[in-house]
C-alpha cells in the first residue's frame, strides 16, 4: 500500500482522508513517478532517475538508444514483469517528450503516459 499521487503530483486527499493506492495501481503509480524523475533530481540518491538531460534530450542520441533506456527504466519498476507497448514521441517544436505504453505485472497489464518537458 503506498500513498496516493493525484494528477498534480501532489498527496491526494479524500474527504479530509489521505488516499492509498494497492495492486495494480501502485505499480502503475511508481512506474509513473520512475519516468518523471531526472537523474541526479533527488538529493538522496543522485543515481536514481532517468538520464534525460545527460542522454535522452542528446541529438546525437538514437531513438532506438532512447527507447532502451526507458524500458529498462520501467522494467526497473518493482512488480512490473515486461514491457508490451512503448511508444515515444518528441516534439520538436514545443520541446515535449511523449512517453506512453502498457507495461506487463504481476497484477495484470498496466497503461501508462507521461510527458517530460526540459
Amino acid at each position: 500500500m503506498d500513498l496516493a499521487i493525484n494528477e498534480f503530483d501532489d498527496l491526494a486527499i479524500d474527504g479530509g482522508e489521505l488516499s492509498f493506492v494497492t495492486n495494480a495501481e501502485a505499480i502503475g503509480q511508481h512506474l509513473r513517478i520512475r519516468l518523471s524523475t531526472w537523474l541526479g533530481e533527488t538529493p538522496y540518491d543522485q543515481s536514481a532517475g532517468v538520464p534525460y538531460v545527460q542522454v535522452i534530450f542528446d541529438p546525437n542520441t538514437t531513438d532506438l538508444a532512447r527507447r532502451f533506456i526507458l524500458q529498462q527504466q520501467i522494467l526497473a519498476v518493482p512488480g512490473v514483469t515486461g514491457v508490451e507497448l512503448l511508444d515515444v514521441d518528441a516534439d520538436k517544436q514545443t520541446r515535449v517528450l511523449s512517453i506512453s505504453g502498457r507495461a506487463s505485472s504481476i497484477n495484470g497489464p498496466i497503461d501508462f503516459a507521461v510527458q517530460v518537458t526540459p
